[in-house]
């Protein structure tokens, strides 16, 4: 679980830099940016599920599937 996490914020990380750097478009890092930040809350909420939280567990959920939503909107609609 730990290196699923750092591995996570290490390419949400490399993605939000080559996004500011202009290395690539905007349009391709921002997806895959958010992409790994809600994989993080996923990841986050199984935490928060084994220690018994519900709230934090609901929450990191809602939050996931809300980002999820914005990148399957942002990709093939917007």
């Amino acid at each position: 679980m730990k290196t699923a996490k750092i591995i996570a914020s290490v390419m949400t990380i490399f993605f939000a830099a080559l996004g500011l750097f202009q290395l690539l478009p905007f349009d391709i890092t921002n997806p895959l940016m958010l992409t790994s930040i809600a994989t993080l809350c996923l990841l986050r909420s199984i935490e928060y599920r084994n220690s018994r939280d519900r709230g934090g567990f609901i929450l990191m959920i809602a939050t996931a599937i809300f980002v999820y939503a914005v990148v399957l909107y942002t990709v093939f609609i917007g």
